[in-house]
């Protein structure tokens, strides 16, 4: 095996040289002290391959699998950009084998492996030209549509909007054909990628770039989109937000037609709590507003432009006409809703009159005013003459306000008969309480008695242990001296 540390070194003469001298720098990705080294000389081999080789290269980097290390995975799909950068079209016979390579690390969970896919898409399809653009559409498509794996959703995804962002001359025809279908996924309850996705569409919606003829994929695409405007993942918001600044750009003449539905719903979410989404609606709302007109402008000019002058002044003047009897409807109108105002500010006053005077009679019967005794007025004889008191007489209440208060006094009553309640369980919780605390004081009462208990017992032990030891001693020296 011949290996070299620097990659400056002229490539190995024999194919199974550079095979080994290939699968000993992917093995040295793996140790973090020779990634730098492997992957410096792993990028001259690339740049160094000759036609011949190309099949040979993509073999080793397609024979790593997922239980190789995360720098291994990704830097072999980073290679595929060094590959197609560098010999551009010679690779097209290989295309194919290359892409297969990119959707095989799609369900990779470490995301910088997915970005490097992306980046590899794109470097594809700017530097590999010659091949179609399904070539590398299409698996990606089918991939996105049929994979259910989380991760593989999310970098065909990825992959899908950076290859059709990047691409110079895309096939429109496809794109046109792929939208309906990619646009089903959003309903899809097992697709999981949704932001991805809504970046994806937005993506095809610009590349097809106003040259989608079919009305109706508008119809049932737009509001699927729209719905996204308000789901709780930011991301998701930001993705349809980006998505509908695309339609407005890119279709110029269908979207005027859904003007005034989608500056209302971008109006109302203009306000969003994240600082990167509200930016993104404010700067889709202003793009919208700048549409030439609303659905009813749009028919209107359609329906009155004629070739000739004569035409155009005899619509002009039946505009003109319209214009004069809206204006007398709409004075007409203004003289009604004034004459409603004033009828409903009058009906609205007299209600809340009528409430206050309930309001004070429920009081009075409620706080009734203890009467005033008479004045008794002597007149210097024995006869005495009862003055009534000044004050006037309570009025009794009418029959409504009786029910009514006596409706308020009920709730009064449920009320209180609710305070008293939660007082009695609460004062019975407390008292449960109390109780468990007595319980546990007592137990640690007894468990202090019993360790008290044991240390008293254990002191007589050593006690009489150290008596014992002590007189033992004596008599060994005692017997010793003898």
């Amino acid at each position: 095996m011949r290996s070299s540390s620097s990659p400056s070194i002229s490539p190995p003469a024999t194919v199974n040289d550079l095979k080994q001298r290939i699968i000993a720098c992917l093995n040295r990705l793996s140790d973090r002290d020779t990634l730098s080294l492997a992957a410096a000389e792993l990028d001259s081999i690339a740049l160094n391959l000759s036609p011949e080789t190309f099949s040979l290269f993509i073999n080793c980097l397609q024979s790593t699998d997922s239980s190789s290390k995360s720098p291994v995975r990704k830097h072999c799909v980073s290679l595929l950009s060094v590959l197609s950068r560098s010999h551009g079209d010679s690779l097209a016979p290989h295309l194919s084998k290359m892409v297969s390579t990119v959707l095989r690390r799609l369900r990779d969970p470490d995301s910088s492996v997915r970005a490097a896919c992306a980046a590899a898409s794109v470097d594809m399809t700017t530097s590999i030209t010659r091949p179609p653009f399904a070539t590398l559409f299409g698996p990606m498509i089918e991939t996105l549509v049929h994979d259910c794996d989380p991760n593989a959703q999310i970098g065909a995804a990825v992959c899908l909007a950076a290859a059709v962002d990047a691409a110079d001359e895309p096939d429109v025809e496809q794109l046109q054909k792929a939208l309906p279908k990619i646009g089903k996924l959003l309903k899809s309850e097992g697709f999981k990628a949704k932001p991805e996705l809504l970046v994806a569409i937005g993506s095809v919606i610009g590349a097809v770039g106003g040259r989608n003829t079919d009305k109706a994929v508008l119809d049932w695409l737009l509001p699927n989109v729209s719905e996204f405007l308000s789901s709780d993942d930011w991301r998701a918001r930001k993705a349809a937000a980006e998505a509908m600044a695309r339609v407005a750009i890119a279709e110029e003449e269908f979207a005027p037609l859904f003007k005034k539905t989608f500056v209302g719903i971008l109006e109302s979410r203009r306000f969003d709590k994240v600082k990167l989404v509200r930016e993104t609606m404010n700067r889709t709302l202003g793009l919208w507003k700048q549409l030439e007109g609303d659905s009813t402008e749009v028919s209107e000019s359609s329906s009155s432009s004629k070739p000739n002058s004569s035409s155009s002044s005899a619509t002009l003047g039946k505009k003109s006409n319209t214009l004069k009897g809206k204006d007398r409807n709409t004075k007409q109108e203004d003289d009604l809703n004034i004459t409603k105002d004033v009828e409903q500010e009058a009906a609205e006053s007299k209600e809340k009159r009528t409430e206050n005077h309930l309001a004070l009679g429920a009081n009075r019967v409620l706080f009734q005013a203890k009467p005033k005794p008479s004045k008794v007025k002597d007149n210097g004889s024995n006869k005495s003459q009862v003055v009534p008191s000044t004050d006037e007489e309570i009025p009794e209440a009418s029959s409504s306000s009786q029910a009514k208060n006596t409706v308020e006094l009920s709730l009064i009553r449920n009320q209180i008969t609710q305070i008293e309640e939660q007082q009695s369980s609460l004062l019975d919780l407390f008292q449960r309480f109390m109780e468990s605390s007595q319980n546990g004081m007592q137990s640690l009462e007894r468990r202090v008695r019993g360790l008290e208990t044991s240390l008293s017992v254990i002191s007589t032990d050593l006690i009489v242990t150290r008596t014992i030891t002590q007189n033992g001693n004596h008599k060994r020296i005692g017997y010793l001296q003898n």
